[in-house]
């Protein structure tokens, strides 16, 4: 089922959103659709006796060093630029109805709370996010203590197309998020085996996190404040890459501090997932 779903969704974030909502452990989702796509989408949601709701302008990406992109601005839906809608779908329309007037005003808490986020993540989102700050990758490790967590709160790997949350946590130790996680894996697990072991595989890893490039360092392993490494999934190819494949090492000075080969690398965040 979740290959047919990818056929129509074009990404497996965007597949298993609508596949917790068909299972009920979401109460309601939130998803950008390409206009070229919208049809097809529809007559699946239909089909599915699914409700959705369509904006009333659409978004363009902003993207930079990673095809997935957090960034975006609002067109007009009539605008001759190609763009996305956002679909607010649910099995209950009025959930759909407004979870569409909360996003068109504004109201990041109420739809947060409308899509199942726990209200602590939520409250976070509203106190951080801005039109110039929405990545909060960053600002969710700034709020954790330390740097080692659990591998059900990587959002990073969302730019590599694999998430088990679809919000920013609260922190990374944020309980409510790694329950929510953990249920999420389990209906991956029971539709596909394959799926549900390769995101555990990719998710536990460490991340080095930039404003030039994110970075999974597969298979690493921590000695006092030495970071080892195997292998790099990437967003791109840039210095720091060159640094990382060519010294496999990494040195810690804190999560927000670190040197490569006794370089420093600035605007940097370092998580390490198990």
């Amino acid at each position: 089922m979740i290959v047919d779903l990818k056929e129509i969704f074009k990404s497996t974030i965007k597949t298993l959103e609508i596949l917790y909502v068909l299972e009920n452990k979401k109460p309601a989702a939130r998803i950008l659709v390409n206009e070229d796509e919208l049809n097809n989408v529809m007559d699946f949601l239909n089909k599915n006796d699914l409700s959705c709701s369509v904006s009333d302008f659409k978004l363009k990406k902003i993207t930079g060093n990673s095809n997935y992109s957090d960034k975006s601005v609002k067109i007009d839906k009539n605008s001759g630029e190609k763009g996305y809608f956002s679909l607010y779908i649910s099995k209950i329309k009025e959930l759909t109805e407004k979870a569409k007037a909360y996003e068109e005003n504004d109201m990041h808490l109420e739809l947060g709370l409308i899509l199942g986020y726990p209200k602590c993540c939520c409250e976070f989102f509203v106190k951080n996010f801005n039109q110039d700050n929405a990545d909060l990758t960053l600002d969710v490790l700034e709020n954790s203590d330390g740097f080692e967590f659990s591998f059900y709160t990587n959002t990073a790997a969302r730019h590599f197309d694999i998430a088990l949350l679809n919000h920013f946590p609260c922190s990374f130790n944020c309980k409510s998020s790694i329950e929510i996680a953990k249920e999420n894996l389990e209906i991956i697990k029971n539709y596909s085996g394959k799926l549900a072991g390769l995101f555990e595989n990719t998710m536990k890893n460490a991340v080095l996190y930039t404003n030039n490039g994110i970075f999974i360092l597969k298979n690493f392993k921590k000695i006092n404040n030495e970071i080892t490494f195997d292998n790099i999934l990437s967003t791109t190819r840039n210095e720091i890459y060159d640094l990382l494949i060519n010294n496999k090492k990494i040195e810690i000075i804190d999560k927000n501090n670190i040197k490569i080969n006794n370089e420093e690398i600035d605007n940097a965040g370092l998580m390490l997932f198990t």
